[in-house]
C-alpha cells in the first residue's frame, strides 16, 4: 500500500517533466544573447539516443520558428540546407552547433538576456509512427565577442 502512494506522490511532483525509457534526453542546451534588432540566434543542444529515432520538428514560443540546418562542404564552398527531418541513430549523442549540424531560432520575438532560459518543444517520430513531444529549456548565456584584442595588461573591445 505504501509504495503505490509513494508512486502517485512521486508522479505527481514529476508531472510532465517524467521522461520515458526511450525518450531521447536533451542536455547541454543554450542559446547566446542577443543584441538589439536581432532576429536570429544559432541554439546549441545535444541530443542523446536509447534508439532509433527521427526528430521532426524544434519550436519555441520565443521565436517564430527553428529550423534543422546542415551545412556541407561543396565545390570549395559551404553550403547550407534545411532539413525537414534528421534520423538519429540509436545509443548515440549528436551534438547540434558542431559537426555541419545547427539549430536556428528566426524571429526572435523579445531579447534574450543573460541567465533567462527559453522554453523548447522537440517532437520526435519513433518506429511505428508514434510521435512524441519533449519539453526542454536552454539557458542564454552571455555573448562572447569575437572581436577581442589582448594587450599586455588588459583587453580592448572596440567600444
Amino acid at each position: 500500500m505504501w509504495k503505490s502512494i509513494l508512486c502517485a506522490m512521486i508522479l505527481c511532483f514529476i508531472g510532465n517533466a517524467w521522461a520515458g525509457p526511450f525518450d531521447p534526453i536533451v542536455s547541454m542546451a543554450w542559446v547566446g544573447e542577443s543584441v538589439p534588432g536581432q532576429t536570429t540566434a544559432t541554439l546549441q543542444l545535444n541530443l542523446t539516443t536509447v534508439k532509433p529515432v527521427t526528430l521532426l520538428s524544434v519550436s519555441s514560443p520565443l521565436a517564430s520558428s527553428i529550423e534543422i540546418q546542415s551545412l556541407t562542404m561543396y565545390k570549395g564552398a559551404m553550403k547550407m540546407k534545411v532539413v525537414n527531418s534528421l534520423p538519429l541513430p540509436d545509443h548515440r549523442t549528436v551534438i547540434f552547433g558542431s559537426h555541419g549540424l545547427f539549430l536556428m531560432m528566426t524571429g526572435i520575438k523579445q531579447p534574450l538576456k543573460t541567465g533567462d532560459h527559453v522554453p523548447l518543444s522537440l517532437v520526435f517520430s519513433f518506429p511505428g509512427q508514434q510521435t512524441k513531444t519533449v519539453s526542454a529549456s536552454a539557458e542564454v548565456r552571455p555573448m562572447e565577442l569575437s572581436y577581442k584584442h589582448y594587450g599586455p595588461n588588459e583587453v580592448y573591445d572596440h567600444h
